[in-house]
C-alpha cells in the first residue's frame, strides 16, 4: 500500500492511497469465491464454476468491485493508523483507478494542537476579603430567611417585600387566553411579575379586582414568545397580604439556624463560609484566565464535525433534563421562540471555544507529562469509599472499569489544573491571603464530604441502605453566604 497524505482547512486531510498489485490480487482472489459462492451458473455447482466462466456471465467489474468493496476499508484504516490520524467525521472517498484500486478520501481528523510559548502564560494570584458589611447583609438575609408571614395589624395595601395570594385571569377578544390563575403566591418586588401587574396590585385592599391592557410589542424580550405583539385583558383580584416578621438578630436566631451557641459563632462561620466561596470562584477565574490566554496563543483548528457532535450532545443533555423536568425540548424551543438549528446556531462559537480549551488543556497535560497512576487511582478510590456505610461495596462499584476510567480522568484533570495553576503563577497559587488558607482547608475537607462525579454520587446513592439517613443539608449560614458571594447584590428571599 502506498499512502500520500495533504492537509487541508478546518483540520481535513486528503489520504491518496493505493493497492499494492499483490494484496489486491489477493483481495481477487477472494472477491471471486464469494461471487462464485452466490450466483447460480448452469452446469456448476455453487463456488465450482471457473473464473473465466463467471467472468464472462457477469463481467469482471463484478469482480473488482466486490474485490475493492472487501480491500478498501482496511486499506483506509491502515493509513489512519500509519499516519496517526484519529477521524472525526464520515469520509468522502472518490475511487481513480479500479486495478490495482487507488482512492482518495478526504475526511475530518482529530486535531493537532501547537501550544507555542505556553510556559510563558502568567496570571496574577487573587486576593480575597470579606467585610463586616459582607457579614452584616448576608446575617440580613438569614434573617429575612427565617421571617415568619403575618397579616399587617392595619388594613392597607400591598408593597413591595409583601406576600400577595392573587387570582388572575387573562382573556383575549373574550376569549379566555390561558389557564386562570386561583391563590397565585408572589413576595412584590421579587418575583417576576409585569410591573403593570404588580403596580396593579399595589392599589388593590384584599378582595378587591383590577382590570386593565396590556400590549406588548413583537420585540418585547421580557415577554413570552406567544404573547409578543398582542394585546391582552387581565382581571386580577387581591385574595390576602402578608407581611414579614422579622427575627431579632441574636443568640437566639444563631442557634435556630445552625449549630452556633452565639451570634458571634454565627458570625465567625459565615466570614469563613464568605471567603471559601470567594476564594474558590477566584481561582476558577485564574484557571479561566489561564486557559484562554494559553489558548489565545496556541494553534489549533477544530474540525467542524467535533462541533456538530458536541452541539448534538448538548441538545440531547438539555433534553433529558428537561424531561426530567416534566417538560420537552420542544416546549423550550417555542417559549424560546427558536427552531432547533437556530438554538443550535446561538450556541456555536461557545461550543468552539469551550472544545478549544478543552483541546489546550489536553495538549498541555501531553507536554507537561501528566497522567494518573494505578496508584492514584487506588488513593482516589480509598478516599472515596471510607466515609461510606458500605465501604467495601462501594470500592467493588468505583473499580468498575466504568468507573475507573471515569475517576481515572478526574484525577488527571485535578492534577492538570493544580500544574497550570503553578505554572502561571510562578508557584504562588491562584489565592494569596486569607483566602488561601481557607481555600487548602476546604480541599482537604472535601474529598470525605462529596464524590468526585455526579455518577460517583449515583453510584454511592445506589449502595446506600434504603433506611439511610438523608445526605445533611448546608447550613443556612453556609448557603446564604455562597448566594451572596454569587452575586453580592442579589437578596434571597
Amino acid at each position: 500500500m502506498r499512502v500520500s497524505v495533504e492537509k487541508l482547512p478546518q483540520s481535513s486531510v486528503r489520504l491518496d492511497i493505493v493497492a499494492d498489485q499483490e494484496e489486491f490480487e489477493a483481495a481477487l482472489d477472494r472477491a471471486f469465491r464469494r461471487v462464485n459462492q452466490q450466483v447460480r451458473i448452469p452446469g456448476f455447482r455453487p463456488g465450482k464454476a471457473p473464473r473465466f466462466i463467471v467472468e464472462q456471465r457477469l463481467g469482471r467489474e463484478v469482480i473488482v468491485e466486490e474485490a475493492q468493496r472487501q480491500i478498501m476499508d482496511s486499506l483506509y484504516r491502515q493509513a489512519l493508523d500509519q499516519e496517526g490520524l484519529i477521524p472525526v467525521s464520515e469520509p468522502d472517498v472518490e475511487v481513480y483507478q479500479d486495478e490495482p484500486v487507488g482512492f482518495r478520501v478526504e475526511v475530518q481528523v482529530y486535531p493537532t494542537v501547537d501550544l507555542g510559548a505556553y510556559r510563558e502564560v502568567r496570571v496574577e494570584p487573587r486576593e480575597v476579603e470579606v467585610t463586616d458589611e459582607d457579614i452584616e447583609r448576608t446575617l440580613a438575609d438569614i434573617q429575612k430567611a427565617n421571617a415568619l408571614w403575618v397579616e399587617p395589624k392595619e388594613p392597607r395595601t400591598p408593597v413591595d417585600g409583601d406576600q400577595v395570594l392573587i387570582d388572575l385571569e387573562v382573556t383575549r377578544d373574550g376569549e379566555q387566553f390561558q389557564q386562570p390563575l386561583k391563590g397565585g403566591a408572589f413576595v412584590l418586588g421579587e418575583h417576576s411579575l409585569f410591573p403593570q401587574i404588580e403596580e396593579a396590585i399595589k392599589a388593590l385592599h384584599p378582595s378587591e379586582s383590577a382590570e386593565f391592557d396590556l400590549t406588548f410589542s413583537e420585540d418585547d424580550e421580557k415577554a413570552a414568545p406567544e404573547i409578543r405583539g398582542l394585546t391582552l385583558h387581565y382581571r386580577v383580584t387581591l385574595n390576602e397580604i402578608k407581611e414579614r416578621e422579622l427575627p431579632e438578630i441574636d443568640d437566639e436566631l444563631a442557634k435556630s439556624v445552625g449549630d452556633y451557641e452565639t451570634l458571634d459563632d454565627l458570625r465567625a462561620a459565615i466570614r469563613k463560609d464568605l471567603l471559601r466561596a470567594r476564594a474558590a470562584a477566584a481561582r476558577r477565574e485564574v484557571i479561566e484566565q489561564a486557559v484562554e490566554a494559553m489558548a489565545a496563543q496556541a494553534s489549533v483548528e477544530i474540525p467542524p464535525a467535533m462541533i456538530e457532535r458536541q452541539l448534538d450532545q448538548e441538545v440531547e443533555q438539555l433534553r433529558r433534563q428537561l424531561a426530567q423536568q416534566g417538560s420537552s425540548l420542544e416546549e423550550y424551543l417555542r417559549f424560546e421562540g427558536q427552531t432547533l438549528e437556530e438554538f443550535k446556531e446561538a450556541r456555536r462559537d461557545e461550543t468552539a471555544r469551550r472544545l478549544r480549551n478543552s483541546l489546550v488543556l489536553e495538549a498541555f497535560a501531553e507536554a507537561e507529562g501528566i497522567d494518573a497512576t494505578e496508584e492514584e487511582l487506588t488513593e482516589e478510590i480509598e478516599r472515596l469509599s471510607a466515609p461510606s456505610e458500605n465501604p467495601d461495596q462501594m470500592r467493588q462499584i468505583y473499580s468498575s472499569p466504568y468507573f475507573r476510567d471515569l475517576l481515572l480522568d478526574e484525577v488527571k484533570n485535578r492534577k492538570v489544573l493544580d500544574r497550570l495553576i503553578e505554572l502561571v503563577t510562578e508557584g504562588r497559587g491562584a489565592v494569596v491571603g486569607e483566602g488561601a488558607e481557607v481555600l487548602r482547608e476546604a480541599e482537604a475537607e472535601a474529598p470525605a464530604e462529596q464524590p468526585a462525579t455526579e455518577e460517583a454520587a449515583a453510584a454511592e446513592e445506589s449502595a446506600a441502605p434504603a433506611d439511610a439517613d438523608a445526605a445533611e443539608e448546608p447550613s443556612p449560614a453556609a448557603a446564604a453566604a455562597e448566594a451572596r458571594a454569587a452575586d453580592p447584590d442579589e437578596t434571597t428571599p
